[in-house]
């Protein structure tokens, strides 16, 4: 009898060992349009870059202009995501410590919050920039899209995050 339970036990172990592993496995997600190479946007030879051109139907001049707008937005916003990176390390140590100085944390807190609105500032016009060259007609297809990479259902796009966005939108 006791055998039996051992052999048991082992067994069941041995099963939720194999499924939490494999449960931990990083997801197959296709990213944008179920691209099959799991990149998170549409890939191809009319489009190598994988921006605009899908839903908004824009004209190369738009796109090439809106390329040069989103390196000069990520150029801007950059250095302010590093520092608040560097922000919130340090909120994190402040506040390991034994015996935390609330008054440190708070300006820290406070560092924090004022370089958020920076970068959704510059979030901003440049969203603003960008609906500046669109049509009437793609301008309310841009809009109604989520903004950024956290505006659709607050997840970011690419590997890993499930079949992608079914409807064929794209970034722009």
């Amino acid at each position: 009898m006791k055998k039996i339970r051992t052999i048991t036990a082992i067994a069941i172990m041995a099963t939720l060992v194999t499924a939490g592993s494999a449960y931990a496995q990083r997801g197959q997600g296709r990213g944008f349009m179920n691209n099959p190479n799991g990149r998170g946007m549409v890939n191809n030879a009319q489009n190598p870059d994988g921006y605009g051109q899908c839903i908004l139907n824009l004209t190369p001049e738009q796109d090439s202009k809106i390329t040069e707008l989103r390196t000069k937005h990520i150029k801007e916003v950059t250095p302010l995501r590093n520092e608040l990176g560097e922000k919130s390390a340090r909120l994190r140590t402040l506040q390991s410590v034994d015996s935390p100085y609330l008054n440190e944390i708070n300006k820290t807190i406070d560092e924090m919050a004022s370089i958020r609105a920076k970068i959704q500032k510059k979030g901003a016009a440049h969203r603003a920039e960008v609906s500046s060259l669109l049509t009437d007609d793609q301008r309310v297809v841009y809009n109604s899209r989520g903004q950024g990479r956290m505006g659709r259902g607050g997840r970011g796009n690419g590997q890993g995050m499930g079949r992608g966005l079914r409807d064929g939108s794209c970034r722009y």
